[in-house]
């Protein structure tokens, strides 16, 4: 009897000092997707003024986002693309819209 109190005392101290493993990965989960949006808000911004300062600078819109490395982009955008006719949309499978 003595074993089983001190079991049920050791697993009740355990769980109160475990927390809610559930909630926080959905806090987590919840963190990660916010942390996508503004990433995703950041890459459209950065990628519609470097488009801009390219149309100034050259006359003409970029043909693709290649053409606007490394001078007006450290790297090509991961989330964002061009499409035909210059404009900034969200890349296929990026999570952005």
């Amino acid at each position: 009897m003595k074993l089983i109190a001190t079991a049920l005392l050791v697993a009740t101290g355990c769980l109160s000092l475990s927390g809610c493993p559930a909630k926080e990965a959905k806090d987590g989960l919840k963190s990660i997707d916010q942390a996508t949006g503004v990433q995703c808000v950041t890459e459209r911004d950065m990628m519609e003024k470097a488009v801009e300062a390219y149309t100034l600078l050259t006359g003409a819109s970029p043909v693709n986002e290649a053409a606007m490395v490394p001078d007006y982009l450290r790297a090509e955008s991961i989330y964002m693309d061009l499409d035909a006719a210059g404009n900034v949309v969200a890349a296929p499978g990026s999570g952005c819209t």
